[in-house]
């Protein structure tokens, strides 16, 4: 389970473990959380590692991250960067230079995937729609 927590990645990437997380609840069964430490992620706008809160339900057993604000999970790359590289690409037929091609293209697979998923036409309008939305565009 991941939480979205309006923490951006400068906080993060500060002091972390004297960071006054909030409390949480699990979503199953509504009980108070406890603090189950912390877990490494790498963001590619970030040189190291970020360590990241996670909590364990006592009663489930389920274990919640904390995830910054802005960033889906299973991706290492703002929302906002990924939006702003495919309507390029999908607008220009190019990549931006200096940016890693092989990155936009497993993001346009998804991408392209899930909107032929959808029966959409037009991947620009389809695009904004899941940006607007905020709907990860990675069927598991």
């Amino acid at each position: 389970m991941i939480l979205k927590n309006k923490i951006t990645l400068e906080e993060l990437s500060t002091d972390v473990k004297n960071h006054k997380w909030e409390k949480q609840d699990c979503n199953k069964c509504n009980r108070r959380m406890w603090g189950h430490g912390f877990t490494k992620r790498c963001f590619s706008m970030l040189a190291g590692v970020v360590y990241l809160k996670r909590y364990r339900c006592p009663c489930c057993s389920s274990v919640l991250t904390i995830r910054p604000d802005g960033i889906w999970s299973y991706f290492q790359s703002l929302i906002q960067t990924i939006y702003e590289t495919l309507k390029w690409r999908i607008s220009t037929g190019s990549w931006r230079v200096g940016f890693p091609r092989q990155r936009g293209g497993h993001w346009l697979r998804r991408f392209t995937k899930y909107a032929q998923m959808e029966n959409q036409i037009k991947l620009e309008s389809f695009l904004e729609f899941c940006f607007i939305k905020t709907i990860l565009f990675c069927p598991k």
